[in-house]
């Protein structure tokens, strides 16, 4: 059984005007998000899961514990390779080549 990860608001890590949560197991820290967290809202700018902990559902753990604290997720200029990973998050394409997911109510 994978371990499940823990996610850590990082405010010393991140870049100017972004905020990062990182991504972490008991032993090792997986990746990080870089993001803006506003209100109920939250836009991801990047998911980066380290190439050794890759395809273990760790992205997909980020995003499920972002559904659970937001309303509203923004996934900004999604690449063309990750499409399939967001529509299967649930995300729809918007008109400006961002992806949405909305909690419905």
């Amino acid at each position: 059984m994978k371990p499940t990860p823990t996610f850590t608001e990082n405010k010393l890590g991140s870049l100017e005007g972004y905020d990062r949560i990182d991504i972490d197991l008991p032993d090792a820290r997986i990746g990080s998000i870089r993001c803006r967290l506003r209100g109920e809202k939250a836009v991801v700018y990047s998911i980066q899961i380290f190439p050794e902990f890759q395809r273990n559902g760790y992205g997909a753990a980020a995003i499920d514990m972002l559904k659970a604290r937001y309303q509203v997720l923004v996934a900004d200029r999604v690449r063309f390779t990750a499409r399939e990973f967001w529509e299967k998050m649930g995300f729809t394409e918007n008109s400006d080549g961002n992806w949405e997911y909305r909690q419905s109510r």
